[in-house]
């Protein structure tokens, strides 16, 4: 089994980066990437699985560095203790943890969720699957308030 220092010099020497970019790129400092290939200590929770991923799948490197050249964050307001997305209560863990993998999911496709997407998400466990057409109305209507959103906004 591959030590975390190991594989780190991997992906640099795959990508041909350098520490600083593979620091940039895991959003730590170079100095903590140092400390990671000397083995002085380990990457810990979602580190350890980004540089996983990172290893074993080129598109994520290039999505990565997309996210770095836009410079923008991508960020859903949710809370884990209270099982809220966007203010939109959930009534239990498993319910809360599934939409969150799909909303967030989806953002990395471009997707950008609005409180009536996630409430329209949790209604999926009260009134249970919806028909396509009924999903194209809804998307059709989500559109149609984004487009009216920005013609004000301007």
């Amino acid at each position: 089994m591959k030590t975390t220092a190991t594989i780190l010099k991997e992906i640099r020497q795959h990508y041909q980066i350098s520490q600083a970019k593979l620091a940039k790129l895991l959003n730590t400092s170079v100095r903590t990437v140092q400390h990671w290939e000397q083995a002085d200590y380990q990457p810990s929770g979602t580190a350890v699985r980004l540089i996983q991923i990172l290893a074993t799948d080129d598109a994520v490197y290039t999505a990565l560095t997309n996210l770095e050249e836009e410079n923008t964050i991508m960020y859903l307001e949710h809370d884990d203790q209270k099982f809220t997305i966007m203010g939109v209560q959930f009534r239990n863990q498993e319910e809360y943890r599934a939409t969150m993998n799909a909303i967030i999911s989806n953002m990395y496709e471009g997707f950008e969720p609005t409180k009536e997407d996630v409430q329209d998400a949790r209604r999926f466990y009260d009134e249970g699957p919806i028909s396509a057409q009924e999903m194209l109305a809804r998307i059709r209507t989500s559109t149609n308030r984004k487009v009216a959103s920005r013609i004000l906004c301007k």
